[in-house]
């Protein structure tokens, strides 16, 4: 009978209840609920941005600054048409040739980067004067234009030397 009163003694001390296996610990629950969703958000905002770099020819995406979208039409001033620009990244020299008129496309292998192209065209009301294709520059289809714009970098441009 003396370990019948020690038990209750315990009990009384722990509030009248002993901890069940039942119960569910719900901080716990609720932190590892919030690292996993942080992991996969993370993952998930990342891996189009790194999986470029894991390719053969590495193509990074280095946004235009405002004076080589100011060159580009420097050099195509005067002229109309359609524009097409290869690796467009954020959009900005599509979104700019369709403000001058040009009808614009632009091709991008990243589907953030299209996906962002084409709400910041949405946004400034050029969506119906520009096209984002998610599509391998390198494997793309053949374009019907006299305007093509190209902004690959010197470390993936093949060579034009001779040995």
């Amino acid at each position: 009978m003396n370990s019948v009163s020690e038990m209750d003694r315990v009990l009384d001390d722990n509030g009248g209840s002993a901890p069940t296996a039942t119960q569910p610990n719900t901080k716990g629950l609720l932190v590892a609920g919030i690292l996993c969703t942080s992991i996969a958000g993370i993952y998930a905002l990342t891996t189009p941005f790194v999986l470029p770099a894991l390719r053969r020819i590495c193509l990074p995406y280095v946004p235009a600054t405002s004076k080589q979208v100011s060159n580009v039409f420097q050099v195509l001033k005067r002229r109309q048409g359609k524009l097409v620009d290869l690796g467009s990244g954020d959009g900005r020299i599509v979104m700019e040739a369709a403000k001058r008129g040009f009808a614009a496309e632009g091709v991008e292998l990243n589907p953030w980067l299209v996906w962002y192209s084409r709400l910041s065209a949405r946004r400034l009301g050029l969506h119906d004067k520009t096209r984002f294709l998610r599509q391998d520059l390198w494997k793309t289809r053949q374009y019907n234009t006299e305007d093509l714009i190209a902004g690959a970098m010197s470390s993936t441009s093949p060579s034009t030397t001779t040995s």
